[in-house]
């Protein structure tokens, strides 16, 4: 620790102000001051320093620290000063001045918080809030007593639309529930029947857009393409995504016309599926 400080007392606003910088310029732990070298450094800027500068409260201040800390240290240098106390009862002297150094350190940092907040903020206005009289309006208080025959209505209104708006979800979810179901091997006999009778169709028209659902037309095309691999019909397009030309082959429409196919055995053996929309 330095032996010699050109530290002015005059620097300083109180003893725990010049107590703090002694620790600052000797890089000392606050928790665990060396109580004797402080107290020696204390009192060199005393004896430096000419305390008739300042007048005589502050004055004592300094001289009462200077006994506090000369009492602290002689506690210190007592010795066996623990020998004869329990543990749990021995308090170290330096207690209280650490203490009060704690909350000097704190008080230190907030006032520096707020002489920056001030070099902000200063020039700046407070406005208050202005009253509604001052502003020229007038306040009117009215007293809005429930009704007891608006609530009802309100309930039965809320009651009303509730119902409205649960009802349409209703109706909306058995529309989504309600499942259309087409055969494909009731479709493939429809489709060979009505070719039959035509010679020849478009798809277009066995299954127009305005009368047939999505359902329908995706069964009748499937059963289109289980009579193209039982070679009973034939499709020709012009080029892809053109409209579908269907004819019969001619060995199932001879068998057709001799009479010597049964429809619905013949397909019943082969099977059909079934589509669900």
């Amino acid at each position: 620790m330095n032996q010699f400080l050109t530290i002015q007392i005059t620097e300083y606003e109180s003893p725990l102000d010049l107590i703090y910088r002694l620790l600052e310029v000797n890089h000392v732990d606050i928790y665990d001051i060396p109580i004797a070298d402080i107290t020696e450094q204390y009192i060199s800027v005393l004896e430096n320093s000419s305390l008739a500068e300042l007048d005589m409260e502050l004055a004592s201040e300094f001289l009462v620290m200077a006994a506090t800390l000369m009492q602290i240290k002689s506690e210190m240098l007592l010795p066996d000063a623990k020998s004869d106390l329990v543990a749990e009862d021995f308090s170290d002297p330096r207690e209280e001045l650490v203490l009060r150094l704690l909350a000097y350190r704190r008080n230190k940092q907030l006032a520096f918080e707020l002489e920056k907040n001030y070099a902000v903020n200063q020039g700046s206005y407070l406005k208050i809030a202005a009253s509604a009289i001052s502003l020229g309006l007038s306040i009117e208080i009215v007293e809005d007593k429930i009704s007891s025959e608006k609530f009802a209505q309100a309930v039965k209104s809320l009651i009303h639309r509730n119902k409205l708006r649960f009802s349409d979800q209703n109706q909306r979810i058995r529309q989504l529930l309600r499942r259309e179901k087409f055969s494909v091997k009731d479709k493939m006999l429809e489709i060979i029947k009505r070719v039959f009778r035509k010679s020849r169709m478009f798809f277009s028209e066995l299954f127009p857009m305005a009368k047939t659902s999505k359902a329908e037309r995706v069964s009748g095309f499937l059963a289109i393409l289980e009579l193209i691999r039982q070679d009973k019909i034939k499709v020709k397009q012009s080029d892809p995504f053109a409209v579908m030309m269907i004819e019969l082959e001619p060995k199932l429409k001879n068998e057709i016309e001799n009479g010597s196919v049964d429809f619905m055995q013949d397909f019943v053996n082969e099977g059909g599926g079934l589509i669900e929309k």
